[in-house]
């Protein structure tokens, strides 16, 4: 007998691993932290810790970092035939203890984080599936081997965040930060594309 599975309506997450990043990572950490201590934050998903609103982006002094990021992130998602623009951005901050609640990003199509300070067990970055409701009893009783073949979890788990990686995901998709579990900060800049179809 012949037996194949397939893995059908896939997500697309991809991951990114820049270039040079350490060439940019203490200036960016040492921006990220002046900017922290002199302005306020926003309440979010984000319990515990400190967000920037999501316009800060447009500062001079950031630009040489959005040209980073969207250099980046446009040339990993080149397969879609589409046009992506920047639609906001923020930085998060989190301490001992923090973390970020589970989430979607309405009204855009791509999300993305890049890792810009990253000490062991600061936490992991979890999506949860989107079938985990219609296919609940499927997915938990489904045999280990072909549920890590072809990706069939209720989640699927960054568990050791990399300092200089971007992680581009469809903006449906639930997704949490687990606590920081370190002494030290966890810091990360997200963000949010929307899309035309090239040409148009």
């Amino acid at each position: 007998m012949n037996v194949h599975n397939y893995s059908v309506f896939p997500s697309i997450i991809t991951e990114v691993e820049c270039d040079c990043f350490n060439h940019i990572r203490d200036p960016l950490i040492e921006w990220i932290e002046n900017y922290a201590t002199t302005n306020a934050g926003v309440t979010l998903s984000n319990r515990g810790g400190w967000q920037s609103k999501s316009d800060f982006y447009e500062l001079d002094s950031f630009e040489q970092y959005v040209d980073y990021i969207l250099t980046y992130t446009t040339s990993a998602l080149s397969f879609y035939n589409l046009d992506f623009k920047l639609s906001n951005m923020w930085i998060n901050i989190n301490k001992r203890g923090d973390y970020n609640m589970s989430h979607c990003h309405p009204s855009s199509i791509i999300s993305g984080v890049l890792w810009v300070k990253c000490p062991e067990n600061c936490g992991s970055l979890v999506f949860n599936s989107p079938n985990i409701f219609s296919e609940s009893q499927l997915i938990l009783s489904i045999d280990e081997d072909v549920k890590n073949k072809i990706n069939y979890h209720e989640s699927f788990v960054f568990s050791n965040p990399s300092e200089g990686k971007i992680i581009l995901f469809p903006s449906h998709l639930h997704h949490h930060v687990e606590p920081n579990e370190s002494e030290y900060d966890r810091i990360s800049i997200a963000f949010n594309l929307v899309a035309e179809n090239k040409g148009s």
